[in-house]
């Protein structure tokens, strides 16, 4: 299908900290005198890691070059520009705050330099992106109910949701819930990292314990059929993956990948690149791979109507956005 790059893409489910090229890598630790090992670069466009820990691992060691607002800055404009050259039209990223703090960045200036980026890739490309803060589960509930005060004690209008990533594993849903109370007291958006890497149980206790409004990944929803049928009566959207999870391990192949099934079911998917450098993937690239899968290209323009109804962005910002499909 030679149109598909020309179909308006959206993406709901980026780290921005893991959008970081290996040539941007290398570029920022030498400028910040960091040392890497060439064991962490695979090739030109993609970084080397065993399983899912060791990606953990490989992830907080590349990311460690972000140093400095300015880096940020830097760091935004390149992936919106990969973006906006492959037709994206919003991207609405994951940020960390506690990163940028562990380099010696403030919150606010970190921030800033991440909306210069933004605001610097709209005028030129006319790509408009949002920000969503994470807290890092494997970092303990302190850590996430920190960041979440941080986050609502500085509003921000570019910065439109909090998440939760991370060890789905070993830090359970359980263990946030102080955190997500306040924040949908407070009617912030939240997005939960479920489904990947645990099962269905996890996704039941990311909405009605963390009270999420979309599920990153989602899909081992597919293992209980109760609850493919609540998800699809629900007004709750996944942030699939595909790419990332074949990457992973988690599912041997695209076609053993359950986006599809799940499309087919009638419940509300995105699709996204997750970490690009780290699992070779980029955002048109998974809309390729959704074509590859069978779908026609009204069905992908539809992943993009859904990745923009169910951002967290403004209703003005997402009617605008949605002529342009």
């Amino acid at each position: 299908m030679n149109s598909i790059k020309q179909i308006p893409k959206a993406e709901i489910h980026v780290h921005l900290e893991a959008t970081i090229s290996p040539d941007l890598c290398r570029k920022l630790a030498k400028r910040n005198n960091v040392d890497l090992s060439e064991d962490l670069f695979a090739g030109q466009y993609v970084y080397a890691w065993e399983d899912f820990y060791d990606f953990l691992k490989q992830y907080d060691i590349i990311t460690s070059v972000i140093h400095t607002p300015d880096d940020y800055r830097e760091l935004t404009y390149n992936y919106l520009k990969k973006c906006a050259a492959d037709h994206v039209i919003y991207v609405e990223a994951m940020i960390s705050s506690t990163h940028a703090k562990l380099q010696g960045m403030t919150y606010n200036s970190f921030l800033e330099g991440v909306i210069e980026g933004a605001n610097q890739a709209r005028e030129e490309f006319g790509i408009v992106s949002k920000y969503i803060m994470n807290g890092i589960r494997h970092l303990g509930p302190d850590s996430v109910f920190q960041t979440a005060e941080e986050v609502l004690n500085n509003p921000h209008f570019d910065l439109v949701g909090f998440g939760l990533a991370g060890d789905e594993l070993h830090f359970p849903a359980k263990l946030f819930t102080k955190t997500f109370d306040i924040l949908k007291k407070e009617n912030f958006p939240i997005t939960i990292h479920a489904g990947e890497w645990d099962g269905p149980q996890s996704i039941r206790d990311a909405i009605n314990l963390l009270h999420a409004k979309r599920l990153g990944h989602g899909v081992r929803c597919i293992e209980d059929p109760d609850l493919v049928e609540e998800l699809r009566n629900s007004d709750i959207v996944l942030e699939t993956c595909p790419t990332s999870n074949v990457a992973t391990k988690i599912y041997p192949s695209y076609e053993g990948h359950p986006v599809k099934e799940l499309f087919n079911q009638g419940l509300k998917i995105t699709v996204n690149s997750d970490d690009p450098p780290f699992f070779n993937a980029t955002i048109g690239g998974e809309y390729e791979v959704m074509a590859n899968l069978g779908l026609s290209e009204d069905e992908l323009k539809s992943l993009t109507r859904n990745a923009i109804k169910y951002a967290f962005c403004d209703q003005h910002t997402k009617s605008k956005l949605l002529k342009k499909i």
